[in-house]
């Protein structure tokens, strides 16, 4: 037996252009959705990198106010390093500024004849040095100014100009002796004449009548920043009848 369709030609063709209308709808419904689905899921995304990004940045606002907390506590010690500096500079400008004069002496103490006895000593650290209302002392003043340097400026008496010459020698060997120049060595008037070696004034007082009297000047190396303004000079009297050195 053979099935028959009932239903009109007509009726048959609306129902087929329904369905079709109905699926490309649900089509339409699916893509939209998933559209909406991936915009979701970015937003998401996004706002959750917001969110860590956030995150980060109070941990290390939070990690950089302690430690300006710390360096403000410990502030105080940076100060003192940086005063503690300053002044270790200031003391080293000061040191290769100061002339050793202790050592100076020392070593003139061990040079100078027993039979040469001084006068007078002075000594500065560079030329000009007002020592005692006056400028460096004697006729040897005038070579003072030769060299920019510490300095001794010595007026004596020895028993004889070859006494004076070993004198000259033995200072160029106290340390740090650069240059010994000699002013002047003449006995006085009393001695007989011929025996001046130099037209210059005779240290005045002291010496015997037969005795020479010499002006001289011991520089020293160069030190530097050593200034007029400072600490420079030193005088040091030195009886005339006692004699100054170690052994002959």
């Amino acid at each position: 037996m053979r099935a028959v369709n009932l239903i009109p030609n007509d009726s048959r063709r609306g129902a087929r252009a329904s369905g079709g209308r109905s699926g490309g709808s649900v089509y339409v419904l699916l893509g939209t959705l998933a559209i909406a689905l991936a915009l979701v899921s970015v937003y998401v995304l996004t706002m959750n990198r917001i969110s860590d990004q956030k995150a980060k940045i109070a941990a290390l606002t939070a990690q950089a106010a302690e430690a300006q907390s710390a360096a403000a506590r410990l502030s105080p010690y940076v100060d003192f390093a940086k005063l503690a500096q300053a002044r270790t500079e200031t003391v080293r400008e000061i040191a290769s500024s100061r002339f050793d004069w202790h050592a100076a002496l020392a070593g003139l103490s061990r040079v100078v004849p027993a039979n040469t006895s001084l006068q007078s000593l002075t000594g500065t650290v560079v030329p000009g040095v007002t020592v005692g209302g006056a400028a460096g002392g004697g006729t040897a003043a005038t070579l003072r100014g030769d060299v920019a340097a510490p300095a001794f400026e010595l007026q004596g008496c020895s028993d004889s100009q070859d006494d004076v010459a070993r004198l000259i020698s033995r200072l160029r060997l106290i340390d740090g002796v650069t240059r010994v120049s000699l002013e002047s060595t003449q006995k006085t008037a009393s001695a007989q004449s011929g025996a001046s070696v130099s037209s210059a004034s005779a240290v005045t007082g002291g010496c015997r009548g037969d005795a020479p009297s010499f002006d001289l000047v011991v520089f020293f190396q160069p030190i530097a920043n050593a200034g007029a303004d400072g600490l420079a000079s030193a005088t040091l009297p030195v009886s005339a009848t006692t004699s100054s050195g170690g052994s002959k």
